[in-house]
């Protein structure tokens, strides 16, 4: 197995799971965890079976002087281990007047996304290309979804539509019009002479 493998299976992102976010004054593009774990589960299995944190400690010494809190981690994944610190404010605001009930979430979180950038999944994000309008628009081509082919209505369906109301068949036929639906010129033409 290569050294890259493994990145160059991971490093492109689904635009469709991120969103433009200010965090500080800093614009940046924030990644939906979820997707992530899904993303990582599919590489290595089970989190917390195959790969996750062995611990997780926090550490409270800088709450009182600047308000954050520390973690410190040993992530594990099929091919080794390595130890991860993070830290993150455990106030909501500047004043220190009012505590992050979330903080020990966000924290875990922000150091999983850490921890698996190391090893290159969505790795475009942290290069920068995600600020390529160019490479943003490859990437989200490369993750659409294809368009569905449309098949043309099947007798049996023809025959029941011939028996609806009138609105029901001019929806139809505008349905098929704008490529939405599929019908022969002639099940169009018996459609038409229905309404009329």
């Amino acid at each position: 197995m290569g050294n890259l493998d493994l990145w160059n299976k991971v490093e492109k992102t689904n635009p469709k799971y991120t969103k433009k976010a200010n965090v500080k004054g800093n614009n940046i593009t924030a990644i939906s965890p979820q997707y992530q774990i899904k993303n990582v589960t599919e590489q290595f299995g089970s989190y917390g079976k195959t790969w996750g944190f062995k611990s997780l400690d926090f550490d409270y010494t800088l709450t009182e002087s600047l308000g954050l809190v520390v973690l410190h981690a040993i992530f594990f994944y099929p091919d080794g281990e390595f130890p991860i610190k993070n830290a993150q404010n455990i106030f909501i605001y500047n004043a220190k007047t009012k505590i992050d009930d979330n903080f020990a979430k966000k924290l875990e979180t922000d150091t999983l996304t850490k921890a698996i950038s190391k090893l290159g999944f969505n790795a475009d994000i942290f290069m920068g290309l995600f600020d390529d309008v160019k490479y943003l628009a490859e990437v989200t081509k490369e993750f659409s979804e294809p368009k569905k082919e449309v098949e043309f209505i099947s007798n049996e369906k023809f025959l029941e539509l011939l028996e609806q109301p009138k609105e029901v068949i001019e929806k139809y036929i505008l349905a098929v019009e704008k490529g939405l639906r599929k019908a022969t010129p002639k099940q169009i033409l018996d459609l038409e002479n229905k309404i009329k």
